[in-house]
């Protein structure tokens, strides 16, 4: 058992490591003081994230729990947000053996249900953190849902409901996340889409929604940056998805076959990526690579690094760029393969 230390006090992990509740223009900051190797520490991302204090809005499944787990393991102290109570009691649960893979102390894993659509949500999950954690270094925001779409058909509420749930459900969090983690000097993190800088066929709805999470992200940086805040967007292409066990639904390539039904689309869109030629992304893979960057201040993160060339084209060359998209769109879609991972992997988009 771990006890509270006193601020000057260092904290003792089983494995050795040490973390000292010092530094920073917080003065509860957790940081790494790890024997002797001070510098060569903060080379390494797992040393990285040794005692700081992470919430992960979306951390109950998915790529977000993916994450929460590594984080865990990493020595991170955590607040898991999701809507629903029993997910958050299987998360924690699962980031506690992770944190005990690894030799570090599980009663650092919190959980709190929230619905962050909610107004005053966003805060609490906040104020619990500051509470549980005793400040808040990182925020993960990990919420998400896509679907297939014909946007010219598509009702206005419908379109506000992808807006609310991909970009509306950061605001309010991030504006009470973001004082504290200035005086930490620590981060938030996006977690966007691929549709927000390459629109597929039949993704309008949460393109437009990704699209716009991106340029609030952006807004966020330019606020955050000059009080000692770091942003770092994510914009990774579809993600294998583990298997649910709080569901008896497909969580693969079928879990779009009601939209395309009740939009009369093609049956080709339900692929991942609306049929675009992408390779399904190792969420294990994803997840370490987004806590590097985190550790490198990067701003931006893309995966598949070719999509983000592509990106990039498009943005000085719109006409070639989208003919050039359109031509691999096409291509996947005369061929059929939508993923060489198979079917059975499924996508987070």
């Amino acid at each position: 058992m771990v006890r509270e230390p006193k601020p000057e006090e260092p904290v003792l992990y089983p494995n050795g490591q040490v973390a000292n509740i010092s530094g920073g223009t917080d003065p509860t900051r957790t940081i790494t003081m790890p024997t002797a190797q001070s510098a060569v520490s903060r080379c390494d991302s797992s040393h990285f994230w040794l005692g700081r204090r992470v919430l992960v809005a979306g951390g109950t499944h998915g790529f977000g729990l993916v994450l929460a787990r590594q984080l865990a393991g990493s020595g991170a102290r955590l607040l898991l947000v999701g809507r629903s109570s029993a997910r958050v009691r299987t998360a924690m649960a699962a980031c506690e053996s992770a944190a005990a893979a690894t030799g570090y102390p599980a009663d650092t894993i919190h959980g709190l249900a929230a619905d962050l659509a909610r107004p005053g949500e966003g805060d609490r999950a906040v104020a619990v953190c500051l509470e549980k954690l005793g400040g808040l270094d990182s925020l993960f925001f990990c919420i998400g849902r896509s679907g297939r779409t014909a946007v010219l058909k598509l009702p206005a509420d419908e379109l506000r409901a992808a807006v609310e749930v991909n970009l509306l459900t950061a605001v309010e969090i991030s504006q009470a996340a973001a004082p504290p983690i200035c005086r930490a000097g620590g981060e938030l993190v996006y977690i966007g889409s691929l549709a927000g800088k390459l629109v597929t066929p039949a993704m309008g709805a949460y393109a437009v929604s990704k699209a716009a999470l991106a340029a609030f992200a952006d807004a966020v940086r330019l606020e955050v940056a000059p009080q000692g805040g770091r942003v770092l967007l994510v914009s990774p292409g579809p993600i294998q998805r583990e298997p649910d066990p709080a569901t008896t639904t497909d969580s693969g390539f079928h879990r779009y076959d009601d939209d395309v039904a009740r939009h009369g689309l093609s049956a080709d869109v339900a692929a991942p990526g609306g049929g675009a030629a992408v390779r399904l992304l190792d969420p294990e893979q994803l997840a370490t690579e987004v806590l590097e960057a985190c550790r490198r201040g990067r701003l931006e993160l893309t995966r598949p690094w070719k999509a983000a060339l592509l990106a990039g084209l498009i943005e000085w060359f719109p006409a070639w760029g989208r003919r050039l998209l359109a031509r691999f769109t096409a291509k996947n879609r005369r061929t059929g393969d939508h993923s060489p991972a198979g079917s059975a992997a499924g996508s987070r988009s």
